[in-house]
């Protein structure tokens, strides 16, 4: 019995015993690849992480013992030249650009040009990588180059037969390893089906729901995530242009100078003092609701997001596709684009979705079209090229194109908000709450009452740079609407902070993370000349919305008539669709949830 039970240890612990130098390298190869993110990018510590990675090599040691013994070596160095060739490339872009190995560098290394890498070379590859934390890598190879040609045949441990303490006891040394490689393999095993998920999606709107650290926690990891990001994203961006170069104006009106949209991030409806929140976190905009304030601003009482995922928000917003259009997003016309066969110069203005190589893998989807050479400049006659510690600063961004602007624009503004973490997304000067302001809430320790006060801060400034964003179009015919990407979850209904996964749905966390504030600002220049228009606002204020419809909104304030436009998807048309089912993340619907 003891030896039958020794050969199925055997049988598993096989795979790793044939492959002993290149498991304990690799993974170590792993461990140091992770420390150094953790060190470098001030990432939270995860066990999780290290556990996992167990699994990732053990497959890769099961994967070796499929081929002949003779040519296993081989197969090894192949492995071993591509993942510490990764590992290299990772740890440099860490150093270099704070920003793990990911989609926006896959593509920049894909479209990069011989001469395009001699400068890149000369410019950052010198003396002081050598002494970076690169040099880790490098001294972990040596070794294991080292070890690998030192290496000498030996007998086959596992199978030692059972007839001293010495074998006793290295069998249960053996089945002491199994149970942890079995505990590591199980923990791990979720994150490894999102990965197999994710590597299987059909196109790039699928990848969402599956990208997370967990999932993408090594460089081999986000490397496939990137070769399959950049697959999908060539085909689908390629169908996506060819919808934009198609789109028809049937005509235009232009009801106003200056249509602005402004989206926020991460901001929670029963937050704002528009809704009844008991701090005073939004008293710019309380007041621009007053008649005898310069302009109106009409709130709406039910509006949501189509998501909790920003790229998948984007997405939906700037296109015209709905989410429960069965034909593939990439074959409908962006607003943008539209707006700019209409004749508008369009402007865009992000905190976010600036070019640039640590674009957040989370964020990356929905940058793509943003960021795409050949869609930006369908979509945008002007845009900023950097990104800024205060959305405040957003604001010098747009006076230095404002001078571009013509008789007739579509501007908008992509703030930063209240992104986590809330501590930084608010200058000293506007930080007006802090724990104390909190001690009602008895169940929440000062900690977590402090990041309620920091969130309320950064909900506090963002209405400070919503309300000069508004200043700069007082004095014009301009009409500005608001909305964020989605809410977030800050110790309300649930004692969370944050953002629940796709999967997971509860009333408690529809209305924290997909119910979101939503306002029309109407300047006296615009409702004077457009009073009809200001009456379908106004009586529009209590329907039920969801953004992913926002194009049909914009198209009919400005004006714009085409084949895209539907009627029944503008909540301010009289035949407006009321009972529409709203699917968040396409698949709940949202009000039934909530009941």
């Amino acid at each position: 019995m003891l030896m039958k039970k020794k050969s199925i240890i055997g049988l598993f612990l096989f795979p790793i015993h044939n492959n002993v130098i290149f498991f304990v390298f690799i993974y170590l190869l792993g461990v140091v690849n992770s420390l150094i993110e953790f060190y470098v990018l001030g990432y939270k510590f995860s066990l999780f992480i290290f556990l996992s990675q167990i699994l990732d090599v053990y497959l890769m040691c099961l994967f070796i013992i499929l081929f002949p013994n003779k040519i296993r070596k081989y197969i090894r160095w192949l492995f071993s030249t591509f993942l510490y060739v990764l590992s290299i490339v990772n740890i440099f872009c860490v150093e270099k650009f704070r920003a793990k190995l990911g989609p926006e560098i896959f593509n920049v290394i894909i479209e990069t040009n011989s001469q395009e890498a001699s400068e890149f070379w000369d410019k950052y590859v010198g003396y002081d990588i050598i002494v970076s934390n690169v040099c880790l890598i490098f001294l972990l190879l040596f070794l294991h180059i080292f070890i690998s040609l030192r290496e000498k045949s030996h007998t086959q441990m596992l199978l030692y037969p059972l007839n001293s303490k010495r074998s006793l006891s290295l069998s249960m040394f053996q089945l002491l390893f199994l149970f942890f490689i079995v505990a590591c393999c199980t923990c791990s095993l979720s994150s490894r089906i999102n990965l197999i998920r994710l590597l299987l999606a059909p196109d790039i709107s699928s990848l969402d729901q599956y990208v997370d650290n967990k999932t993408l926690n090594t460089p081999l990891n986000n490397f496939a995530f990137s070769f399959k990001m950049h697959q999908l994203s060539v085909s689908g961006l390629n169908v996506l242009v060819k919808s934009q170069e198609i789109i028809q104006i049937d005509n235009c009106s232009y009801h106003c100078d200056n249509v602005v949209l402004i989206i926020g991030e991460s901001y929670i409806r029963a937050h704002s003092q528009l809704y009844g929140y008991n701090k005073k976190t939004t008293p710019r905009q309380v007041a621009r609701t007053m008649n005898n304030c310069n302009g109106r601003l009409v709130v709406y009482e039910d509006v949501i997001s189509p998501s909790n995922l920003t790229s998948t928000v984007f997405k939906n917003v700037f296109s015209l596709h709905s989410v429960e259009d069965t034909a593939n997003w990439e074959k409908y016309p962006l607003f943008p684009v539209v707006f700019r066969k209409a004749g508008y110069n369009v402007t865009f203005i992000t905190n976010q979705f600036v070019k640039s190589l640590s674009t957040d893998v989370f964020n990356f989807s929905g940058g793509l079209f943003l960021n795409d050479s050949r869609l930006s400049q369908l979509q945008f006659d002007h845009r900023n090229n950097c990104s800024h510690r205060y959305d405040e600063d957003l604001l010098e961004d747009y006076d230095s194109l404002r001078n571009y602007n013509n008789d007739h624009n579509l501007i908008i503004f992509h703030l930063a908000g209240q992104h986590f973490d809330f501590f930084k997304r608010s200058p000293n000067t506007y930080k007006i709450f802090n724990a104390d302001d909190y001690l009602e809430r008895a169940n929440l320790d000062n900690v977590e009452r402090q990041l309620v006060a920091d969130y309320d801060n950064a909900t506090y400034y963002n209405d400070y740079v919503v309300d000069e964003i508004i200043r700069r179009f007082e004095n014009e015919n301009s009409i500005v609407i608001y909305m964020p990407d989605h809410g977030e979850e800050c110790y309300d209904e649930i004692h969370r902070m944050g953002r629940m996964p796709s999967g997971y749905y509860s009333a408690e966390m529809a209305r924290q993370e997909f119910r979101i504030p939503f306002w029309i600002w109407c300047s006296d220049k615009f409702s004077k000349k457009n009073p009809s228009l200001l009456e379908l606002i106004l009586n529009s204020k209590r329907r039920p919305f969801m953004t992913d419809d926002l194009p049909h909104v914009l198209l009919f304030l400005a004006g714009i008539s085409c084949q895209y436009y539907n009627d029944e998807k503008n909540v301010l048309s009289n035949n407006f669709n009321s009972n529409r089912v709203r699917l968040i993340e396409g698949k709940v619907d949202y009000d039934e949830l909530i009941k």
